[in-house]
């Protein structure tokens, strides 16, 4: 079972740019809670999506309820179908784009998240997409001026993340059905900032959260796509003296933590608990080298903590940042709180798959030592601020946090005689930087009783292997270098079995290897038949697409030795020595980029180290690839 406690894939999901100083901001200002309306619909007639890298502009004062004098509002974007992975960025009209994301999204995903967004030109924000999509936005409420600096009305007071309700213990609602949320907040409280976290879903549907006992209004919170998923977003969510309602399509798991309140007319007059918008400002891109507003990643059961203040310029009580994790390891979450202080049980940000990018935007309690993010599992991590509330920090009261990585990982790796050629050329020693464990023998086939080998003997299959290895440990990767033996119309369900059978002895990662799919090579004792391997690679794609396997990431060896020239015999299929070298180096790097850490070995010899090592294909696209003979002297 999956659990929940209460935000890249590549580069190109998430915008890129280093962190930025402190921008411009607005004079404080107060929350002013309506009803939850649509202000845009890309899907309504004339309906047309906004191209990629494109801008629309969304009028929002002077709509739905939005007053003339706003100065930010608290949005919920949605993308819907896009066309490829990407992210949107919304900012203040009238200005550049930052260096920031509101929302990253998969190809044909339907996915939302809350933006706390200063708004621009004629009250009004500019709306950018990487690729194409369909996108709609609803609006909870907005923050005008607050008179004079202060206010009784509308000022945000920290609650400390903290858990609320939680349906996997209540029971599933049913579908079409709204559950009610008491938020345990004082009783002139006007609305309350939460994190709305779903799991074990059942299809695609969406979520809708507003003041208990109104009517379900056109608008959405949290959007799911599919079966099995776990996904988190961020609302601030208008309250009735009942408190609020969440609505789920389908009937699916609710799970609300409560960050924070604003406060009522009755409420004393203060200046604290203001909200002063800004551009958005990236405060970290752990992608990058260099803390402390780079790297390194946040690892398995690790936290960082991050100065606010270098964005704030002065201690703040809270901050509204959108946090995005990706490249993750494995599923888990992460969660965001005071530095310092004790650790809420709670989450801001959930992923349910290797390799992915997930964002959740949240209002973020600072301490004296700024905002500390606690990782499950290891990931990289962006965070953007768009404001901050004003007030003093919490006192800090524990030590610095640690983030250790793991230490070398164990590697099983698991071949046919592809692989093989590893063992018959002497190239094992070019396996580095990890604890190799090899299982290479020819004619293996993943499920099916093997064939004969070149040794005399049939080996066990793939299925056979795994199940006489020793329960893995927790950072341990099995590595499937095996398939080449095997007919493409039965590999969707070898997969499966291989996939479960790997899961049975416990291991979290697993890696692919793909299939040189433009070869010549024929199946042994077939006559001649050859298997389609582009075919299997695409099933690969497809299986890990679907999220049903989420531990699975493909190693793509097919891209990356496409050009190489002396590392294959005729068949295109079996190493020559210096192949076997070449793919040894090639598996040592996907083990090293795995972790972020440095490579055993320079691209060329007598060049710098690269730390972290990059992802052998994508350097290869643009340094060709290593001199192999060079490097290991052959």
């Amino acid at each position: 079972m999956l659990v929940v406690f209460s935000l890249v894939i590549s580069l190109a999901m998430v915008v890129v740019g280093s962190p930025e100083a402190v921008r411009a901001a607005t004079a404080p200002s107060r929350f002013v809670p309506i009803r939850p309306c649509r202000l845009l619909d890309t899907r309504e007639a004339p309906a047309s999506a906004l191209s990629a890298t494109t801008v629309a502009r969304v009028q929002v004062a002077n709509r739905c309820g939005v007053g003339a004098d706003a100065v930010a509002a608290a949005l919920t974007l949605t993308a819907i179908e896009p066309t490829d992975s990407g992210y949107a960025t919304i900012f203040p009209a009238g200005g550049s784009r930052p260096v920031a994301s509101a929302i990253n999204y998969t190809p044909g995903q339907t996915i939302a998240n809350l933006q706390l967004v200063q708004l621009g030109d004629t009250g009004s924000v500019s709306l950018y997409t990487l690729r194409t999509a369909h996108f709609v936005v609803d609006v909870t409420g907005y923050f005008e001026p607050a008179p004079g600096g202060s206010s009784s009305s509308g000022r945000y007071v920290p609650t400390g993340t903290h858990r609320v309700l939680d349906t996997r213990d209540t029971g599933r609602p049913a579908p079409r059905s709204a559950v009610l949320v008491d938020p345990g907040v004082p009783a002139g409280a006007v609305a309350v900032a939460v994190t709305i976290t779903t799991t074990a879903t059942l299809g695609a549907g969406f979520f809708t959260a507003y003041a208990a006992g109104d009517r379900l209004p056109l608008a959405s919170v949290l959007n799911v796509d599919g079966q099995g998923q776990t996904r988190s977003a961020s609302v601030i969510v208008p309250l009735s003296p009942r408190g609020f309602e969440v609505y789920t399509q389908n009937g699916e798991h609710v799970i609300v933590d409560v960050t924070g309140f604003f406060t009522g007319p009755g409420d004393v007059v203060s200046s604290t608990g203001l909200f002063v918008a800004s551009r958005p400002t990236r405060l970290v891109d752990t992608r990058f080298d260099a803390a402390p507003s780079g790297g390194p990643r946040l690892w398995d059961r690790g936290t960082r903590e991050f100065a606010s203040i270098s964005v704030t310029g002065t201690p703040v009580a809270a901050v509204a940042a959108n946090i995005t994790v990706t490249n993750t390891e494995d599923v888990g979450y992460i969660l965001a709180y005071p530095s310092r202080t004790p650790r809420p049980l709670a989450s801001t940000v959930n992923f349910d798959a290797a390799g992915t990018t997930e964002a959740t935007s949240s209002v973020i309690q600072t301490s004296t030592a700024g905002i500390a993010v606690y990782a499950l599992e290891a990931t990289h991590l962006v965070i953007d601020i768009t404001g901050w509330f004003t007030g003093a920090p919490l006192a800090a009261t524990g030590g610095a946090p640690s983030n250790t990585p793991p230490g070398d990982r164990h590697v099983v790796v698991i071949g046919d005689s592809a692989m093989a050629g590893l063992r018959w050329n002497g190239a094992l020693g070019g396996l580095r930087g990890f604890v190799a464990v090899t299982e290479l023998e020819s004619c293996r086939r993943l499920v099916q009783r093997s064939c004969r080998g070149r040794e005399g003997y049939v080996p066990p299959t793939a299925a056979e292997q795994i199940t006489m290895l020793p329960f893995a440990g927790r950072e341990d990767i099995l590595v499937i270098a095996t398939g080449y033996n095997d007919w493409h119309e039965r590999f969707s369900a070898d997969f499966d079995t291989i996939v479960a059978l790997a899961r049975s002895k416990g291991f979290h990662h697993i890696a692919w290897v793909d299939y040189r799919s433009h070869v010549g090579y024929t199946l042994p004792s077939s006559g001649g038949t050859s298997s389609n391997y582009g075919e299997m690679n695409r099933i690969i794609d497809e299986k890990i697409a679907s999220r049903q396997f989420p531990e699975v990431r493909r190693w793509r060896l097919d891209q990356y030795s496409a050009p190489s020239v002396g590392w294959f015999y005729a068949d295109g299929v079996h190493h020559t020595p210096l192949g076997s070298w070449a793919v040894a180096d090639w598996l040592s790097r996907q083990v090293r980029a795995f972790d972020d850490r440095p490579c055993v070995e320079p691209w060329a010899p007598g060049g710098p180290v690269a730390n972290p090592c990059p992802l052998p294909e994508l350097w290869a696209a643009t340094h060709g690839l290593p001199d192999i003979a060079a490097l290991y002297g052959l």
